[in-house]
Formats: structure tokens, sequence, C-alpha cells
């Protein structure tokens, strides 16, 4: 069963306006519709209605996360490999979340709810659809973003979740870090081609770690960094720098809830069938440089600050 990718993450936040403006504002999203309160927003690279769906909650947090698959059947397929392994599920009806069709919702070992979709209503490129521009629009507000690219997940146990995401839904991992007895501290795995679209670290069962949104270039992650000092949004103490992991230049910072987002530019293709890659393996004695290149260390609340 195929997964072409990752569609959207839906997100808990404690003040909904403020949080609207943030990702249009800081991020660059445009926004597509607001119904019965939820907030839905789109990168401009994206014809899908949405890859951000907002919530009015109590408390921050991730809702479920969106997966995409290649055929109508392959949510048959997947409700009966979740009921087999006992996983909660249920269908989601066409129009339960805005512009999506049929879906099938169920939880991961880790505790994180998944939808599974087929179809997504078409709302054009940011650019337009008639002789667009190659050039985001000048003055354009927020980050120069592309997409949403990959989110990462909390879990105490990163193997059942391994499991299930490679023998039912194909995913590929690609990179993982030992931990001293053996278990798997972070995984990081891929379902279209590049190095990660789900990654899982070390952290509480069902909470969220971060969503990383893609620019073009380092510049723009830059860019991005300038930005966020002008809107005096507090980032991550090291600033701008580099994964050893994936190899990416990356800055993190957090919306007004508490959801902590990136920008980032630069993860490496995958290209090959599923299982027919070796991951690349990171010792625990590494992984600092794996998580930050060039401190060669990572902050205590790095990990554990989730949502």
């Amino acid at each position: 069963m195929a997964i072409s990718r990752l569609g959207y993450a839906s997100m808990y936040v404690m003040d909904v306006d403020a949080a609207a403006r943030h990702y249009q504002e800081v991020v660059g999203l445009r926004l597509v519709e607001t119904r019965d309160g939820v907030v839905y927003l789109q990168a401009d690279d994206n014809q899908d209605h949405h890859c951000v769906v907002l919530h009015p909650s109590d408390s921050a947090g991730l809702e479920s996360l969106g997966y995409k698959v290649t055929d109508p059947a392959d949510l048959d397929e997947a409700e009966q490999a979740v009921a087999e392994r006992g996983l909660e599920h249920r269908r989601v009806a066409a129009g339960e979340v805005a512009g999506q069709g049929e879906g099938l919702r169920f939880q991961l070992p880790s505790g994180q709810w998944m939808v599974l979709y087929y179809h997504a209503d078409k709302i054009g490129y940011g650019s337009g659809m008639a002789s667009p521009s190659p050039a985001p629009e000048h003055g354009k507000p927020g980050a120069r973003v592309t997409h949403l690219d990959h989110v990462l997940i909390s879990c105490e146990s990163a193997e059942a979740n391994i499991e299930l995401l490679q023998e039912v839904f194909d995913f590929a991992l690609t990179e993982y870090v030992k931990g001293p007895q053996g278990q798997t501290l972070a995984a990081f795995l891929s379902c279209g081609n590049t190095m990660h679209d789900l990654a899982m670290g070390p952290g509480p069962n069902g909470h969220f770690h971060h969503m990383a949104f893609g620019v073009e270039s380092r510049a723009d992650v830059i860019q991005g960094v300038d930005l966020l000092k002008e809107r005096e949004v507090p980032s991550l103490e090291y600033g701008i720098s580099r994964h050893g992991i994936a190899g990416v230049t990356t800055i993190y910072f957090h919306d007004p809830s508490g959801n902590r987002n990136e920008f980032f530019n630069g993860a490496y293709l995958v290209p090959g069938r599923p299982h027919e890659v070796p991951p690349i393996v990171w010792q625990p004695q590494h992984f600092p440089r794996g998580a930050f290149y060039y401190e060669n260390d990572f902050p205590e609340a790095f990990f554990a600050e989730v949502t």
C-alpha cells in the first residue's frame, strides 16, 4: 500500500486568531478557508486545499497528521491492516475535514492520530494558474516557504511505529539513532523522495515536537531568520544551524501557542524502493553532532519541550 506524501498537520492552538496571523505573516502561508472556527492554510507551491489546520483549544499540540494515499482502495486496505493490529480507528466522512474526501483516522502505537485520504480539493498555486510568475510576489508577507515538508512526533519507543509504517504503508527508514542499550532513540522515515516525511524523537507518547516548512535555498533560511528578528519571534538559542542528520540548514521557533516550527533547506533525495536502501545509523555518542552539527550539542529543552 502506498502513501504518496505528507498532506497536512492539524494543530490545536489556544488563540486561533493569533496563530492564523503567525502562519500567514511569519511562516508565509495563505488563508484558504475558515469553517466553524477552524482555520485552513496552504503554502504557495501546493494546489491541495490545506497543509496546516488550526483548531481552537485550551492547550496546544497535535490534532492529527494527514497523509495522502495513491488510490481510493488504499483506504480499505489500510482499515483492514490497522484493525488486525488492534489500533483504534474510524472512517472520516467526505467533507468532515474541509476540502477533503473520505478518509481513515487511526491512532499510531505512540498515541498520535493519523488521517489517510485520497481526495483533496484543488485551489491552484499561490502565483496563479494562468501564465504565473516564477518568483514570489514582491512584498508578500511571511517567509518564502514552498511546502510543509515533515513532522517530528515524540514517543517513548519508536519500534512499533517503525514496524507499522514500514510493513503496512511502505515507508522507508532512512536514518536512525541507536540508544545505549541498542534501542531506537530517533528515527527518520520517508514515503516520498526526500529523506523524511515523518520523524520520531524521544519524549512522551502522543505529543508533538515540530513541523518543518521547506524553502528553496539556504539564503531563504537566512531571510526567514531576519523575519523572525523583525517580528520579535524567539528562536532556538543556537540560532541558524545545521543538522548532521539530513545535513539541512535549519532554524527553530514557536507559534504563539508554543507549537514548534522550523524553516529548513537541503534535504537529500532517497531514490529507490522501500527496504532496498540501507539506513544511515547514528551511534548514541554522536547524536549531539547529528542533532546540531556546528555546535556538536543540543539544548536540554530541545527534546523536553513538546506540545
